[in-house]
């Protein structure tokens, strides 16, 4: 019975990917079509990387409508914007 359910978990897998705006630290953490990208933090014009999300990459706020209605566009330190939480 033991080797059994061992055998169910071990099939089934324990893991399960993270959803938009989750901090990850691999592309792989995150569900699908979301990737895990720099959250930038600026302080007057210095950009500073505080961490990682579950996002995607946007060019407005409209573009992150399929994150949810309380996500957003923002700048980050490089070229790329990504959807953020607004809470």
């Amino acid at each position: 019975m033991l080797r059994t359910a061992l055998l169910l978990l071990t099939a089934c897998g324990t893991s399960s990917t993270l959803p938009p705006g989750a901090a990850c630290t691999a592309t792989s953490d995150c569900d699908a079509d979301l990737q895990c990208l720099d959250l930038a933090q600026f302080s007057g014009t210095t950009c500073t990387v505080v961490g990682k999300q579950c996002t995607i990459v946007c060019t407005d706020d409209p573009s992150c409508a399929t994150l949810g209605p309380k996500f957003k566009c923002f700048q980050g330190c490089g070229a790329d914007k990504t959807c953020g939480n607004t809470l």
